[in-house]
């Protein structure tokens, strides 16, 4: 039976799958879906055996259970993937904006709506199901996969981080296939070559020693509040240019061709702002939108709090107020500097009738970037524009990834990102969906993968 023929034949039984994949309601973090967490977990170790995998097994480093699986059977001579994806979601909350309960999985105008179904259930099931197909219709695999699917992703890194560190040698590959991913726009398949970084960081102003009544003290004693929004005002110019001293010096320009390449995607700034719901887009006007998202730093204030939130009016000068603070950081920017600068700055501006305290700092994850040549690369595009039938484009992406820099310090590998959720499925949002267009391209897009990656190699 040829490739085609199988996956139509087992279409039905691959979709069901995924269904009940998806019905698990596997919110990391929440001590009342732990049950659930657990049950995912062990949905995901028997889908492995039942895909031909070996070895397969469960590996904890304090937290929800990491499933793995392999197949080494391709040989030395042949490229081994470190095949990553994630079982965990995100809570569902508000849950009265859902069309249809979230782990309800539900199919409608062409799509299988529930919570964690793009982000990442079916991208990681995907890529299990190429597996099976594969061995099914070949007998064996073109390259050594090994699969491993995380269970707090969405929660926190540094477990994950431990485990890896802890597993090296179980681990090691050539290069490391994340599923975590998202194309540009709907249809329009893409391969990210680099991600931005992150920082963060939370603060605290400090005026009194207690809430003052705005009556007694009105006039003359300082606003925490009053402080804090003057303060985290100094931070970026109206036009959202960031006057913290030094953020930009190490800041890699964009090469021409990249820039050049960007122009021509399907990708508008009026596409964007669409997406992104907003009236209309702020940011540095000689740079343009997608650059912006892509290869440019932000700073961006998180969350803000302080003084009576209560309903009424309670008229007090607060002695308290916070903030959070996060950056997407670019090639060549380094973490523990654009903290070291974001410090500074608050520091510097901040007035003598307060006191500032800088409550804890995060370096999330750095800057990465792929080359665009590497094999593995070429091989998704090309993967990519067989199984959707229209050329993939390179991209970035805005966005944070914490494994593709676990495994380039860990395991010393690059990172390739082949994913198919859009901008537009709703991940982390109510009515989250994933196209069943996407599905069925999907699965042929991995199917081709392997042939490809394993015929451009060069040890």
């Amino acid at each position: 039976m040829s490739m085609q023929a199988h996956l139509a034949a087992q279409r039905p039984r691959q979709l069901g799958q995924l269904t009940e994949f998806a019905s698990f309601a596997s919110v990391s973090g929440v001590d009342e879906h732990r049950d659930d967490v657990l049950a995912c977990a062990a949905w995901v170790e028997r889908r492995l055996r039942d895909a031909g995998l070996e070895r397969v097994g469960v590996h904890e480093a304090g937290g929800n259970p990491v499933l793995y699986g392999e197949w080494l059977g391709a040989g030395p001579e042949a490229p081994t993937v470190l095949v990553y994806g994630h079982y965990d979601v995100q809570p569902p909350d508000p849950l009265e904006l859902w069309t249809s309960p979230p782990f309800e999985p539900t199919i409608r105008d062409g799509c299988l709506y529930a919570r964690g179904v793009s982000d990442n259930k079916a991208q990681i099931f995907l890529a299990m199901a190429a597996v099976e197909a594969t061995l099914a219709v070949d007998g064996r695999l073109p390259c050594n996969v090994k699969l491993l699917v995380d269970g707090e992703e969405e929660l926190r890194a540094d477990r994950l981080d431990a485990l890896i560190a802890a597993r090296r040698e179980l681990l090691a590959a050539d290069l490391l296939l994340n599923t975590d991913s998202t194309f540009l726009a709907p249809g329009v398949p893409s391969v990210p070559v680099g991600v931005r970084g992150m920082v963060a960081l939370e603060l605290s102003i400090t005026t009194a020693a207690g809430d003052l009544h705005s009556g007694l003290f009105g006039g003359v004693a300082p606003n925490a509040l009053q402080v804090l929004a003057t303060l985290l005002a100094t931070l970026r110019a109206p036009d959202g240019t960031i006057l913290v001293d030094g953020f930009y010096d190490d800041v890699a320009p964009v090469s021409a061709a990249e820039r050049a390449a960007w122009a021509r995607l399907p990708l508008d700034e009026e596409a964007i702002r669409a997406q992104a719901g907003v009236l209309r887009l702020m940011g540095d006007g000689d740079h343009s939108a997608i650059e912006r998202q892509w290869a440019r730093p932000t700073l961006d204030l998180n969350g803000i709090w302080g003084g009576f939130q209560g309903q009424g009016t309670k008229t007090v000068i607060p002695a308290r107020a916070h903030a959070k603070l996060s950056c997407r950081l670019v090639p060549d920017q380094r973490m523990d500097e654009v903290l070291a600068q974001l410090v500074a700055h608050l520091e510097r501006h901040t007035p003598p009738d307060a006191r500032l305290t800088i409550e804890s700092t995060l370096a999330g994850a750095p800057p990465m970037l792929t080359a665009p040549d590497h094999p593995a690369v070429q091989a998704a595009l090309g993967a990519l524009a067989a199984g959707f039938e229209r050329p993939a484009q390179l991209t970035r992406l805005g966005v944070s990834v914490p494994i593709n820099e676990i495994a380039a310090r860990l395991l010393g590998i690059p990172a390739v990102m082949l994913g198919f959720s859009a901008p537009t499925d709703a991940f982390h949002a109510p009515d989250e969906h994933f196209s069943l267009d996407s599905f069925d391209r999907g699965l042929r897009t991995l199917v081709e993968f392997l042939p490809r990656l394993a015929a451009l190699w060069e040890r």
